[in-house]
């Protein structure tokens, strides 16, 4: 597994995703950002849409962060 970090902009959100996200549990893990650091990647697919960390990819631009740490993984289509 290959983590990489990258332009927080070239992450899109995934537009189906069933989840719907509080701004409460966008501000928990932007305080945990700021607490513990940036310590967990998003897993984006090829094209740079989140699979897993949506939550995280809002607390990161809530944050101002330029970059995130992603690991892109193939999945079948």
């Amino acid at each position: 597994m290959k983590i990489e970090e990258i332009d927080i902009n070239l992450i899109k959100p995934y537009k189906n995703n069933p989840r719907e996200i509080s701004q409460e549990a966008v501000n928990k893990v932007a305080q945990s950002i700021k607490e513990f650091g940036n310590n967990q990647p998003i897993v984006v697919d090829n094209e740079n849409v989140i699979v897993v960390g949506h939550t995280r990819w809002k607390a990161l631009k809530q944050l101002g962060k330029a970059k995130a740490f992603v690991v892109k993984k193939d999945f079948p289509k």
